[in-house]
């Protein structure tokens, strides 16, 4: 009796799912395979329209050659392409697209509908499929070109569906994707719509610079410096920033290869090398390369999303890439600019008056971003459906009460009598003016009793400052030396994650709201992380379509510049945006904040805030090192002392 086989062969839409798990792992997954099938086909022109974050609808129209019925039915077969032939074509891909599996891997977990038209016919042709229902190609009226929907994204995947982000962070990442994509083909034009709101327009550009320009600002492609050789069979162009426009992260660091973006240590080796000794070593440039070569140096075919490649010769590209950057900063001067206020775009009459109408509207009827509000996040990290803009409310009788605007940019009239710049309410770490008894150390963020001494019952210890970046205190067997900054640090973190337990950080209202322009993915970061803001102490509310406003800032952080904060705030939540536990993100996001408010290296010290420092060293959980695990001390015995004296 023949035992039946253990060994089958699997279904092909069990095929085509676990094909999918590799391709589409999210909406953004997508929204990728789709456009760069639309850049393959010619496009100049493609829309995205998205519904729910790309749960319900995603929708990508281009005016490329198009296809016609034979065409459409074999395009969602697996392994169907007219990228490549033969193996020989492997070596030499010049698409975007190859393999023949997106469309496919796409229709295992969607409901998808395809609709093409040619420029030779008259008419067009569509075809839907869904798991493994597949009808056949019907004729359809459209516009030259190709439209392909995909609905209810892993509407049989539930597993995957239930570990969708929010719609704000999944269109956060849609919006990355298509940046990418737009980075690298200024000669594409592209609109993105959101719920019916439209969320990105980039017309076509003539150069690479004006695209950058678009997505992030005038502002810092006016500070971008040119970078261009073309040796050894590999095309260099770029745009890199000073140092000063380095950013908490690398997501800002664009890489690409024949018009493909990717992430590669080699390159990123080479910018950091370049880069090295011109600013801090945590800190990262920002950089825009586009590198051209001979297909056949270049192997793209290594991971099923196309992102890491490998290279004949690593070396070589490391070098190359190396001398260019800094040729280029030797011929640069690097030193930062004085600059009285952020440059702006010049604007005629007409833009003047419908910005100022637009503030007007803003101040009247937007609320600043909370949760719980209309369209606004539930709650920090908790999943449920929102809108992808800002949360806003109708104006209210209140709302639209001068004194009211007045009272939510500056404060009450009876706090307006102080100066704005101090803090509010009694546990306020801000000097009041009826605070003027009080130590200057206060003012830096150190905490004194209600005589006006440090807080501890600890023996006061005697410590000098050296250089204006050590302490030195004498202890009962020896001495300790502090690393100013450090141990501050470790002090700040301690005292914001305490004040926390209690309810949201105290805040100051800004004299002036700060204006900071964001991308359309970072403006869905700040609603997806609404809740977290107002823990923080930072309330924003939308100011046009483009850019946000801060109207108030954490007490504590009084002298750090608030649009570099939110700069480095944005890219910290952008590279935590995946998945991430809530602690673990706010965690890292105090870490940022004690830094940037503690004592820097270098900054001289009054007794007072020495003093305040060391007594509050015996306070802290962990006082040995600082939130990003750097020794605070170092302790030295007299029996260490004595051995080095040969005592």
């Amino acid at each position: 009796m023949e035992v039946a086989s253990r060994i089958h062969v699997l279904p092909d839409l069990l095929v085509r799912k676990i094909a999918a798990g590799e391709i589409v792992e999210r909406p953004a997954s997508v929204v990728k395979e789709l456009i760069e099938n639309a850049i393959d086909s010619g496009a100049s022109r493609i829309a995205l329209a998205v519904e729910e974050g790309g749960r319900r609808l995603i929708r990508v129209t281009d005016d490329g050659c198009g296809m016609n019925a034979q065409e459409l039915r074999l395009a969602v077969l697996p392994h169907a392409t007219s990228k490549i032939s033969t193996e020989d074509d492997l070596y030499r891909i010049g698409t975007m697209g190859f393999r023949g599996e997106a469309l496919a891997s796409i229709s295992a977990v969607s409901k998808l509908r395809i609709a093409s038209r040619t420029a030779g016919s008259i008419e067009g042709h569509e075809i839907c499929v869904a798991g493994e229902g597949t009808k056949t190609a019907q004729p359809a009226g459209c516009n030259i070109g190709t439209t392909v929907e995909v609905r209810d994204l892993f509407f049989n995947v539930p597993a995957r569906r239930k570990y969708l982000r929010t719609p704000s962070t999944e269109v956060g990442h849609i919006h990355e994707q298509v940046t990418r994509v737009a980075l690298a083909h200024a000669q594409v034009a592209f609109d993105v719509t959101h719920n019916g709101r439209v969320t990105q327009k980039l017309p076509r550009c003539e150069t690479r610079l004006e695209r950058i320009a678009k997505i992030y600002g005038p502002e810092l492609a006016s500070d971008l410096m040119h970078v261009a050789r073309n040796e050894r069979g590999i095309a260099l162009d770029g745009y890199l920033a000073p140092p000063a426009r380095a950013r908490a992260t690398t997501q800002w660091q664009y890489l690409f290869v024949n018009g493909r973006y990717i992430r590669d240590r080699f390159l990123q080796h080479a910018i950091k090398e370049a880069y090295r000794g011109l600013m801090e070593p945590n800190r990262h440039a920002v950089t825009f390369l586009f590198i051209d070569l001979d297909p056949r140096e270049v192997d793209v075919n290594v991971h099923p999303t196309k992102i890491e490649v490998r290279w004949a010769d690593a070396n070589l590209i490391h070098s190359q890439v190396l001398s260019a950057l800094r040729e280029t900063f030797q011929q640069c001067d690097l030193s930062p600019a004085l600059r009285t206020d952020r440059a702006r775009e010049p604007v005629n009459p007409a833009e003047q008056d419908r910005l100022r109408r637009e503030f007007a509207d803003v101040l009247q009827a937007t609320a600043p971003i909370r949760p719980g509000a209309p369209g606004a996040s539930t709650g920090y990290h908790s999943p449920g459906p929102m809108d992808a803009g800002f949360s806003s409310r109708a104006a209210t009788a209140s709302a639209l009460d001068p004194g009211h605007v007045w009272r939510s940019l500056y404060g009450s009239a009876d706090r307006s009598r102080t100066d704005p710049m101090k803090g509010e309410g009694k546990d306020s770490l801000c000097l009041n003016e009826g605070d003027a008894t009080e130590s200057e150390a206060q003012a830096r963020g150190f905490e004194t009793g209600a005589d006006g001494l440090p807080h501890d019952s600890a023996p006061r210890p005697r410590a000098i400052q050296m250089h204006n970046l050590y302490l030195v205190a004498e202890t009962d067997d020896g001495i300790v030396i502090i690393d100013q900054h450090a141990l501050h640090e470790r002090v700040m973190y301690e005292q914001f994650r305490r004040r926390m337990t209690t309810g949201p950080l105290e805040s100051q209202r800004l004299l002036l709201p700060e204006t900071i322009r964001v991308t359309p993915g970072q403006s869905a970061l700040l609603e997806t992380h609404a809740d977290l803001l107002e823990k923080l102490g930072i309330e924003v509310s939308p100011f046009g379509t483009d850019s946000v406003a801060v109207h108030a800032f954490p007490a504590r952080m009084k002298d750090t510049d608030v649009v570099s904060f939110l700069h480095d705030l944005l890219d910290r939540l952008a590279d935590r945006s995946g998945g991430t536990e809530p602690d673990e993100v706010l965690n890292d996001i105090l870490s940022m904040m004690a830094c940037k408010a503690a004592v820097k290296a270098g900054d001289p010290m009054t007794p007072e805030e020495i003093e305040s420092l060391m007594q509050q060293r015996h306070l802290l959980d962990t006082p040995s090192s600082c939130p990003h695990g750097r020794p605070t001390t170092l302790r030295l015995t007299k029996a260490d002392l004595n051995r080095q004296f040969h005592r």
